[in-house]
């Protein structure tokens, strides 16, 4: 069985589990490397140079690791994500993701790159490009796709029902159902946790704090969780101007939702930003004057690689008690 190695970072917390199902049906063993850790990250920081944001260099420290615990991979999977629409891009590291590893670790096995480009291609024709690394004939390819792909809508209809990704994830890492929403407990406070993936989700760097948020007496939503209609049009930024970063549009749409007839669902947002990410700094002016508007407090968290435990957990717990406490207020009145 061909095995097939795939850091866990940056698209990963999005699309690993089309990444996962397309690859098993195709008959690949998929491995990963492991959560995030101190090592993965100080490694990621030798490798990468201070310009990158965090996601990148914890990018670099995985792969690293990957190729370090598993040396007899066949191949390792690096996507190549160009453009999800046709109106904008991906920020400019995503579509050079598998030149820049190609470029710092001389030895790594070869590459299977998927290629996604919606200014050039239909999805089909990316499906087939990438299973043909493979040797795959067409009619398998075109199969294993299909089934991916109504997988990955299952698995969000699942998170659309309020299970975590971390728990949908991991789900799917091990080959097993999908946990019950039912089971999930309802709190008289809600936060929406705002961002990137590879910042609500990576545990490691963003110090667990949607777990700590829960502990808190909160529901915590995520982008994920959201309804499917928050995501159907385009938002554009004024009738000057657009938004042309294609990873910043889903966070454009949920701030545009919120901020007409959403803001109702939640109690305040907290935005995590990645330090050095010049799209994020932008859209989060745009996200803070929306939610100031609709008076739903907001507060936005930079991470990167000198974060502190104690700060920022203090400034999450501060947050989550002065909504407590407005809450309280505005039920006493």
């Amino acid at each position: 069985m061909v095995r097939v190695g795939i850091p866990r970072a940056l698209l990963y917390f999005k699309f690993f589990p089309l990444w996962k199902k397309f690859l098993d049906e195709l008959g690949c063993e998929v491995v990963l490397s492991p959560k995030t850790n101190q090592k993965i990250l100080e490694k990621g920081v030798e490798i990468g140079f201070n310009e990158l944001c965090l996601p990148i260099k914890l990018y670099y420290g995985h792969m690293a690791k990957l190729l370090d615990k598993y040396p007899d991979l066949d191949y390792v999977f690096i996507p190549r994500y160009i453009a999800l629409d046709t109106k904008g891009f991906y920020c400019p590291k995503f579509l050079s993701l598998p030149d820049a590893m190609k470029a710092n670790f001389h030895d790594m096995p070869p590459v299977l790159e998927w290629e996604v480009n919606s200014k050039q291609n239909l999805k089909a024709v990316w499906a087939i490009a990438f299973g043909r690394q493979l040797g795959m004939p067409t009619t398998r390819i075109m199969d294993a796709y299909s089934k991916a792909v109504h997988y990955y809508k299952e698995y969000h209809e699942v998170l659309r029902k309020g299970v975590p990704v971390p728990d949908a994830l991991e789900s799917v890492e091990k080959g097993e159902p999908f946990p019950d929403p039912s089971e999930i407990e309802e709190k008289p406070l809600t936060i929406f946790v705002l961002g990137h993936p590879y910042n609500t989700f990576e545990e490691f760097t963003n110090m667990s704090m949607m777990e700590k948020i829960q502990e808190m007496g909160a529901n915590v939503l995520a982008l994920e969780n959201l309804p499917e209609r928050v995501f159907e049009h385009r938002v554009k930024v004024s009738d000057k101007f657009d938004n042309y970063w294609g990873n910043e549009q889903d966070i454009l749409q949920a701030s545009n939702y919120f901020y007409n007839s959403g803001a109702d669902e939640i109690d305040g947002v907290i935005f995590l930003i990645s330090f050095a990410c010049g799209p994020d700094s932008l859209i989060a002016e745009i996200v803070m004057r929306d939610m100031k508007d609709r008076g739903v407090p907001y507060m936005s968290l930079i991470l990167d690689e000198h974060s502190g435990n104690a700060g920022l957990m203090t400034r999450i717990e501060t947050f989550v008690e002065m909504i407590k406490r407005k809450k309280l207020m505005e039920v006493t009145h």
